[in-house]
């Protein structure tokens, strides 16, 4: 069964995340991939609300963004209205062969329905020497724990699914033509909070991230039942239930190689 998170609905919401979350290990690792060449032209896939391109804006680059949910190509658009933004599919770049010297994706490439076919076009667009980065979760490695995937079981298998694990990606990566493709570590989230905190700060909303949002509303409504219910049981023993997160985000990056001679 495939799993799509609706982001016109949730648009308006979305960078609440970058409230909740540090996300200064990401912002290092784009900078460090980006290097300190303000001439190359840059995209970014699955730009959502554009929270990373104002970034890179801010540093006087030249970027670009795509991403197929119409209402965040608008939040993006009110916050940057001189940005060059298209709304497209990651299968599908509409831009010319070697139109860009470097393209990334951040949280996004679970999302795209056919990996395979994103990596094959991230190539086509980028020039000799180009880059590409993508960050996110592995789910597939087992040193996570995330009280979502406690309490919410679908979800880890659903994130499984849809995540390919680092070893896979390196490996079509490697298999469209990209060389040097390593990955790291580049964000760890160490969270404990009293779960009523969590509740309280909006973290399990059904829209506060993908793994909820997936979910249809009785396995979400279950999940949530089984927190409250923990909660209550706390409560009559005078206690407090804690709940914990830690999760990791990998880079993983290759290049396209340069002419010979």
């Amino acid at each position: 069964m495939n799993r799509f998170t609706d982001y016109d609905s949730i648009a308006r919401t979305y960078d609440q995340r970058y409230e909740r979350n540090p996300y200064a290990g990401v912002e290092q690792a784009l900078k460090e991939f980006i290097g300190d060449h303000p001439e190359l032209r840059i995209l970014e896939v699955g730009c959502g609300t554009g929270h990373w391109l104002g970034i890179l804006r801010g540093r006087g680059l030249h970027v670009t963004g795509l991403d197929f949910s119409t209402e965040m190509l608008a939040q993006a658009q009110a916050s940057l209205p001189s940005s060059e933004l298209t709304r497209g599919r990651a299968e599908h770049l509409p831009y010319a062969s070697g139109s860009f010297d470097r393209v990334f994706c951040i949280n996004a490439l679970h999302h795209f329905a056919d990996k395979p076919a994103f990596l094959a076009e991230a190539r086509h667009v980028l020039r000799p020497g180009g880059r590409l980065l993508s960050v996110g979760l592995d789910p597939h490695s087992g040193v996570d724990q995330w009280y979502v995937y406690d309490y919410f079981k679908e979800s880890l298998e659903i994130d499984r699914q849809r995540y390919p694990s680092s070893n896979s990606l390196r490996e079509l990566m490697s298999s469209v033509g990209f060389e040097k493709v390593v990955t790291q570590e580049v964000q760890r989230w160490t969270v404990r909070l009293p779960a009523q905190a969590i509740l309280e700060q909006g973290r399990l909303d059904k829209t506060a991230t993908s793994q909820l949002s997936v979910l249809t509303d009785p396995e979400y409504q279950r999940g949530m039942q089984l927190i409250r219910a923990d909660i209550r049981r706390a409560e009559e023993k005078g206690e407090t239930l804690f709940l914990t997160s830690d999760l990791r985000l990998y880079g993983t990056s290759g290049s396209i190689a340069e002419p010979q001679g």
